[in-house]
């Protein structure tokens, strides 16, 4: 049945159109991997976080590439509200290749946990586009994953309508731990950076359930003036 389907509706690659797959080889080679590291706010090249940031639950951030990129954007926005899940592959291949570049030692001590959704909006797109980009960083690195460890218990409004201190009150209260954590270390695994509300969010009630330290990991950032 597969190869029918890939023979009547052949894959084409989102950005140019040949056939073979959703993100063909040299289209993926026009997105440049960061090969540095940004503070948890817009400030580049902070492996420890800036006097600014010190506060925060989350310890560090890495994107693999920026959101101003067309073909980025076009794959996450492909993924999430086209369905084509088989994306979660490339995107997953930019991170790995993110943290080679920056040198990033992640200890075999570490579990992934990836941000999830509600469970009527994972009804509706048939999988969480985090948990499949989470799933491919644990195979590859070889860390356990946890898709079960956080649950979104309260529907919020969409993030990306909503300014900074939207996004924050919005995001406040809506997911809890349902896992022990005590003396973990976690990397948070989704699928934009921007302001970190939510990756905040979630490291603080895992901090406040015991977890060590937590590092969020995602395909892109996005700097915006909120």
């Amino acid at each position: 049945m597969k190869k029918l389907i890939d023979i009547f509706f052949p894959k084409k690659c989102i950005n140019c159109q040949k056939e073979g797959s959703y993100l063909c080889e040299d289209c993926l080679s026009l997105i440049d991997v960061n090969p540095f590291i940004y503070c948890l706010c817009d400030k580049m090249e902070k492996i420890h976080k800036c006097e600014k940031c010190k506060h925060r639950y989350l310890d560090r951030i890495y994107s693999a590439c920026s959101f101003k990129n067309s073909i980025v954007q076009n794959a996450i926005h492909k993924l999430k509200y086209s369905y084509i899940k088989e994306l979660s592959i490339p995107l997953s291949f930019l991170i790995i290749k993110h943290l080679q570049e920056v040198s990033c030692l992640i200890d075999e001590d570490f579990v992934i946990i990836p941000i999830p959704l509600s469970n009527k909006r994972k009804r509706a797109r048939g999988f969480n586009q985090s948990e499949e980009i989470a799933k491919i960083i644990s195979e590859t690195t070889g860390l356990k994953l946890f898709t079960d460890c956080i649950e979104k218990i309260k529907n919020n409004k969409a993030q990306v309508e909503l300014n900074k201190e939207e996004r924050l009150k919005n995001i406040s209260g809506v997911y809890k731990v349902k896992k022990d954590i005590l003396g973990l270390n976690i990397i948070l695994i989704d699928d934009v950076y921007t302001t970190g509300a939510t990756m905040e969010e979630c490291a603080k009630i895992l901090k406040e359930k015991g977890a060590n330290s937590v590092w969020g990991v995602t395909v892109a950032r996005e700097i915006v003036d909120l």
